[in-house]
């Protein structure tokens, strides 16, 4: 009778065992089955999806092609940033350059027509207008907080597919990339979010909501390696267009080339470096400072001028107004002080001109 009740104990031991251990898989289950159990990471791409994603606009333009004799029309498409509820929209130049009509079709369905207010070549920002009012706007974040490793989303239009979002890392900052046309973009975000053909002009945003960067381009032949134009940068450009119809850039007034080795063996010249000036814009900086065509520019405040992207950069970052170049001009070395000043609206989109 006592082995009898002890096997019974046991048994309902056993029992509660296996129910109680029941209940937990069972509770483990119903809570993974739960669609509302999201995790933090989760949420902060959400979050950034459903408040972020309606400012970000999709861009269609329509250029025009001269092949030969005749005259082609061509499509494009990129993206861009509402940054104000009046309808202004941060986009890359280069998804709007020689556009004859621009479309934007925002979150909501309605497409509008865009109108150029102006573009800056040198940092590859634009800024283009819709008539509309109360548009969802992006706030811009102060990019010189940014560190490496930080979540960075981007959100765009990529090969026209419509509102797209991918997410990743701030990969490295303070990185350059020289643009087909030519122009050395600097001080760069990049990031290994997804960018693809499109999401040009689209926002890279922070974990808070708010746009760190414009996209502009990614590495050709890599993986995982995008740019984006800080938020910092991006303001005061889009700022200067606003306000004057272009951005501020000084400049000295000259046109050139960079000297090569070939040039320079041609002409029997007397260094194989720097910029040449075929041009001295009249009154410009460079004119009240003298400067002749023929002169070689080899350096600019105790700096190295290796060529016209050098110049130019050297130029665009300067912080002072005015700057000592050292010239080469008939066999001699002349340092002369040029007092920059502002880039001239009518040569405000030219990288033909430093």
């Amino acid at each position: 009778m006592r082995r009898t009740k002890i096997a019974i104990a046991i048994v309902f031991l056993i029992g509660l065992l296996l129910g109680y251990l029941g209940n937990r898989m069972l509770n483990v289950d119903l809570v993974l089955a739960q669609p509302n159990y999201l995790t933090n990471m989760e949420n902060i791409y959400m979050s950034v999806a459903e408040n972020v994603g309606p400012s970000v606009v999709n861009i269609s333009t329509i250029s025009i092609v001269q092949y030969f004799f005749q005259a082609f029309p061509t499509e494009g498409a990129g993206s861009g940033v509402i940054i104000s509820k009046d309808g202004y929209i941060l986009t890359n130049n280069h998804v709007i350059e020689g556009a004859k009509s621009i479309r934007v079709t925002l979150g909501d369905g309605r497409t509008l027509e865009g109108k150029l207010i102006g573009r800056d070549p040198f940092t590859d920002l634009a800024v283009i207008k819709v008539d509309a009012d109360n548009l969802p706007y992006a706030r811009l974040a102060d990019s010189n907080k940014l560190k490496v490793g930080q979540i960075a989303i981007a959100i765009g239009n990529p090969f026209g597919l419509g509102k797209t979002v991918t997410a990743g890392i701030v990969s490295a900052l303070e990185r350059s990339i020289q643009t087909d046309k030519g122009v050395l973009i600097e001080t760069l975000i990049q990031t290994d979010a997804a960018i693809n053909p499109g999401n040009s002009g689209g926002a890279l945003v922070g974990s808070n909501g708010e746009v760190i960067g414009i996209n502009t381009a990614i590495y050709q032949g890599a993986q995982g390696i995008g740019f984006a134009i800080p938020s910092n940068t991006a303001k005061k450009i889009a700022e200067d267009i606003i306000k004057k119809g272009y951005a501020s850039h000084p400049w000295l007034g000259i046109g050139g080339e960079t000297l090569n080795r070939r040039i320079a063996y041609y002409y029997n010249l007397p260094v194989d470096y720097g910029v040449i000036v075929g041009e001295v814009v009249r009154s410009s900086p460079a004119d009240e400072a003298r400067l002749q065509v023929g002169d070689i520019i080899v350096g600019i405040d105790n700096e190295r001028v290796e060529d016209w992207n050098t110049l130019l950069l050297r130029v665009l970052r300067a912080k002072k107004s005015q700057v000592t170049l050292r010239i080469v001009r008939k066999g001699s070395r002349i340092d002369v002080k040029v007092n920059l000043e502002e880039r001239p609206r009518q040569f405000s989109t030219s990288g033909d001109y430093i």
